[in-house]
This record gives C-alpha cells, sequence and structure tokens, in this order.
C-alpha cells in the first residue's frame, strides 16, 4: 500500500469512516493530492479542520446537501430495501435501486468553486428581505453569549457588510470562497470561546464554523 501510494499522482478513494483519521495522516503527510470520500462530521475532527482552516484542503465541487449514490449489486438490492428507508439509506432512481450515503468529498485539487464569492445581502436587507422566517424582521443578528461573534444560521444569510466574527453551519464550507472569506475555528477553539460553546441565550447549538470576511 505505501509503495502504491507513493507511486501515485493523485490519491482517490473512501477509506471506512472509522479509520479516516489514520488514514488521512497517512496521505496529508506525504503532500499527494487528493480526493477522499467521508462522513460530513469528520470536519470537525481536530486531526482534519486545522488543515481547512489554512487551505491545505477544502470539500470538493459537489454540495454537502447532494446525496452521494452508489449502485448495489442486484444480489444486495432486497436487502437494502428490508433493512433500510427510502430516501434515507437508498433511493429509487429510474427504477433502479441506489445507495445512498451522507457523506462528502474532501480534496486538495483546485476546482472553480473555490473562487466564487457568495452574493450577499447586507445586514439590514437580510432581516428585511430574508427568506428565513427566524431573522426575517428582527432587529439584529443575535450575538453568542460567549463569543464575539454573532450567529448566522444559514449560509446565504451571510452580512456581505459585517466584518466582525460569524459563526456559520459546518455546511458553509461547500460555499466556502477562498477570496472572500477566512476561516477562524471551530466552536471548540478555547482561546476563542469562553466555555463550551456556541451558545445562545443558555441553550449550546451544534457545531458552528467561525468565519470574517477578507479586507
Amino acid at each position: 500500500m505505501t509503495q502504491l501510494r507513493d507511486e501515485a499522482d493523485i490519491i482517490v478513494t473512501n477509506p471506512p469512516f472509522s479509520l479516516f483519521r489514520e488514514f488521512f495522516a497517512w496521505v496529508i503527510n506525504t503532500g499527494k493530492r487528493f480526493l477522499l470520500i467521508s462522513n460530513k462530521n469528520c470536519i470537525t475532527y481536530k486531526e482534519v479542520f486545522p488543515y481547512i482552516r489554512v487551505g491545505k484542503m477544502w470539500t470538493g465541487k459537489t454540495s454537502m446537501s447532494q446525496d452521494l449514490l452508489f449502485r448495489i449489486p442486484a444480489e444486495m438490492q432486497q436487502r437494502f430495501v428490508a433493512n433500510g428507508k427510502e430516501g434515507s439509506k437508498y433511493k429509487i432512481i429510474n427504477g433502479e435501486i441506489l445507495g445512498r450515503s451522507p457523506s462528502v468529498w474532501f480534496t486538495n485539487l483546485e476546482h472553480g468553486r473555490l473562487h466564487q464569492p457568495l452574493e450577499l445581502m447586507t445586514l439590514q436587507d437580510n432581516i428585511k428581505y430574508s427568506k428565513h422566517k427566524d431573522l426575517k424582521d428582527k432587529h439584529a443578528y443575535e450575538q453568542y453569549d460567549n463569543c464575539d461573534a454573532i450567529e448566522v444560521p444559514y449560509s446565504d444569510a451571510i452580512p456581505s457588510d459585517f466584518n466582525g466574527m460569524m459563526g456559520v453551519p459546518i455546511s458553509f464550507l461547500d460555499k466556502h470562497c477562498v477570496d472572500q472569506f477566512e476561516i477562524i475555528g471551530l466552536d471548540d477553539d478555547k482561546p476563542i470561546w469562553r466555555g463550551k460553546g456556541p451558545s445562545l441565550y443558555g441553550k449550546v447549538l451544534y457545531r458552528r464554523i467561525l468565519i470574517r470576511k477578507k479586507q
């Protein structure tokens, strides 16, 4: 395996999710170009996120909300149907049963979406015109209890004219333009967060990435 890795120009594979940390370290230290499939939550691994933060890897061109589908051998299809729920474990498209994986591509290969800036509204226009009911008609974005940053629960609601830190969902990464935003840290970076964050009105939220507009 090591010989094949060292001879390869590009490594393309889907390692077992349970072994992703070890496999990632085995690949990243070679300086090789790669395309890897893994669970979305590996974004938050302490062994992985630092490389995302400094721009040494990023998500692939495929949206994180788009299913990765794979063909199932005919002898296994009925087992998928019997043991899973349609739309969750598998999908039927044009009569074919396809396995579904809540996964994402990770790569250090350049692709066009990396440099496509998000089209965003100003803070005030978001509050006034947002399609999200929990943002529209508010007086301001909420600020975390334990961090000097505002909560932005949707990537399309990032205000274009805000220069401070913002907490966004991890799904922001498939829309991240490296020329538009810098990634500051994750919600478990102790120097940034006071206590266990992110928190709003005493309620701990799901994972957040802190970003800031590039000046």
